[in-house]
């Protein structure tokens, strides 16, 4: 029998961020200068590409604080995968395969205006 140990990421109070290894609440990995706006202030685009000969559907920009919820949601409805990606002030989408049509439908479901 093959025991690995591995060291854990937490203090008990406050968890180590894997990129920079400082504490998360000090950790500016993932706070960039978001910009937030309402929903219907701007219009969310949307491409299809291919990355590692696979087809991913993505959607840009999003302006929101609750990208997370927003990608379980469509991830759930669509029965797909997906990522965020963070770009300078604004937020990237990218769901598994060509569900674009589908997608669209759903974004808009959410209140936002798309192309």
């Amino acid at each position: 029998m093959k025991v690995i140990l591995e060291p854990k990421f937490s203090d008990g109070i406050d968890t180590l961020c894997k990129k920079c290894g400082e504490l998360q609440s000090k950790c500016i990995c993932n706070k960039k200068n978001k910009k937030i706006l309402p929903n219907n202030e701007y219009k969310v685009k949307s491409s299809l590409k291919k990355v590692k000969n696979k087809l991913v559907s993505s959607f840009y920009p999003f302006y929101i604080d609750s990208e997370k919820e927003i990608l379980s949601t469509l991830k759930k409805k669509l029965g797909c995968g997906g990522s965020i990606e963070y770009i300078d002030d604004y937020i990237i989408i990218n769901l598994q395969g060509d569900v674009l049509e589908k997608a669209k439908i759903e974004i808009k479901k959410l209140g936002f205006n798309i192309n």
